[in-house]
């Protein structure tokens, strides 16, 4: 697959709708999943997938196949544009924070979330992310870390951390 999908990019390349095509259908999915478990909005979810995509076309030639597998390339770029959103939210919320006469108001509203859902979104980021690119996106810790620009034992650590966070939560909920 990865060396079919290195053939595909050099067609996208060089311009080929129907290359692009097919590895929109075969990648978008999963970057839409992996960006609504970690922004919590699904339209805004659907955008980052879109711009990944378009990322795809328009900057191909930016992958390397004998570096990445294109899955791990497209969730690098998913990866900071979920990153550069929640910074930019956190951004927002401290400017509405000071600012007394406008309340901070939650953009999701946790009762239409899914347990585990609510429980990821209280983790901190990196280890939302380290989690959910390992175990909803079932890519490696190697790839995750990659992704992640850091460390194979950071990210096994973000893991520990994360599950161990998930299951204080558990324990507080009983």
């Amino acid at each position: 697959m990865q060396g079919d999908e290195a053939k595909l990019v050099a067609l996208v390349r060089k311009g080929d709708q129907r290359a692009y095509t097919d590895l929109v259908i075969r990648h978008l999915p999963a970057i839409e999943v992996y960006a609504k478990r970690i922004v919590n909005d699904d339209t805004l979810a659907q955008d980052i997938a879109q711009d990944v995509m378009v990322v795809l076309w328009q900057r191909s030639s930016d992958f390397n196949p004998d570096k990445a597998r294109l899955t791990t390339w497209l969730h690098r770029v998913a990866h900071n544009r979920c990153i550069d959103i929640i910074r930019k939210r956190q951004r927002e919320v401290n400017w509405d924070a000071s600012d007394s006469e406008h309340p901070v108001v939650e953009s999701k509203n946790t009762t239409d979330l899914q347990p585990i859902d609510v429980a990821l979104m209280r983790l901190p980021e990196s280890q939302r992310t380290a989690l959910v690119l390992t175990y909803y996106q079932n890519l490696s810790n190697r790839e995750v870390a990659e992704i992640m620009n850091s460390s194979v034992r950071a990210v096994e650590s973000l893991l520990v951390r994360a599950r161990g966070n998930l299951k204080k939560q558990q324990e507080t909920q009983l």
